[in-house]
């Protein structure tokens, strides 16, 4: 049976026995793929600590700005 095939049959499968099938499959994964799977999901979080580039950038254009607004 292909994929294709069981795809409506899981979809019409109850809440409880969608979660028995979901824990049958994952005990057929070894424990190696699943930290291959796993480790992958981690993303870059960007942060402010140490940006001082980014405020010294902002401090000019606050400067700029009020140096603008001062002489309008």
């Amino acid at each position: 049976m292909s994929l294709a095939e069981l795809i409506p049959l899981v979809n019409s499968l109850s809440q409880s026995d969608k979660l028995s099938l979901f824990k049958l499959l994952a005990v057929q994964i070894p424990d190696a793929e699943l930290q291959v799977i796993f480790s992958a999901s981690e993303y870059p979080v960007w942060s402010p600590y140490d940006a001082t580039e980014a405020v010294n950038i902002l401090m000019q254009m606050i400067r700029d700005d009020r140096e603008a607004s001062t002489h309008a």
